[in-house]
């Protein structure tokens, strides 16, 4: 790409260093933006995990009325932030 040429030159770096270093920059953001959503669905059910939230709803704590969005975007959530540390591993 040209842009990461031309900015890899003002930057005084090759261009493969900048492609790492702005991919690890992107997946790095994108995983505190996650985990701050994990922690905000955990602090309103008092929960580290959605294997927690289940149990909750197991124990009759919640009914799944009220917690089935969260339960879904939690799972999601979760799954992505896996998908995240897998691909920065690779790094």
């Amino acid at each position: 790409m040209q842009i990461f040429e031309e900015v890899a030159k003002v930057l005084n770096m090759n261009q493969e260093g900048l492609q790492r270093e702005s991919l690890r920059t992107f997946l790095e953001r994108e995983l505190r933006n996650i985990e701050a959503e994990i922690y905000k669905i955990g602090t309103k059910h008092g929960i580290k995990s959605i294997f927690e939230l289940d149990e909750k709803l197991k124990r009759g704590a919640i009914t799944e009325e009220e917690m089935m969005d969260d339960f879904m975007e939690l799972d999601y959530l979760e799954s992505k932030r896996d998908d995240l540390l897998k691909a920065m591993e690779k790094m």
